[in-house]
């Protein structure tokens, strides 16, 4: 059962980062792998609580950086265990950041993103 859920939260994952974030679809995909009350610490700098603060400093994090998110082309490593997750995104441009994620039935309760 621990593989099973692993598995499929690091699906999740895949499609957060390549459909969700990739193709900002905040209300949609990525919304949808967020629990409503989601704690979100980015780079140990800022911390929001709930799915609406996170996807409005998402989308700030993307304005500043050009208006169109960066696109995560890969997860060269990833793996979990029980609830948790550690996926690398790698960047179209070689750069890559590192997110550690406890899921709750099936979507991202507790998320620490470094880049």
């Amino acid at each position: 059962m621990q593989d099973e859920q692993v598995d499929r939260n690091l699906k999740g994952m895949d499609d957060l980062d390549f459909d969700g974030w990739n193709k900002a679809d905040w209300n949609g995909v990525f919304a949808h792998h967020h629990t409503d009350d989601v704690l979100v610490d980015w780079k140990g700098q800022e911390t929001t609580r709930g799915v609406g603060q996170h996807i409005d400093a998402m989308k700030a994090y993307v304005d500043s950086a050009g208006g169109t998110p960066p696109e995560i082309t890969s997860h060269p490593i990833k793996f979990g265990s029980g609830e948790w997750t550690c996926v690398i995104g790698e960047f179209a441009d070689g750069s890559r950041m590192v997110t550690v994620a406890r899921w709750r039935d099936g979507a991202i309760a507790e998320e620490y993103i470094w880049a």
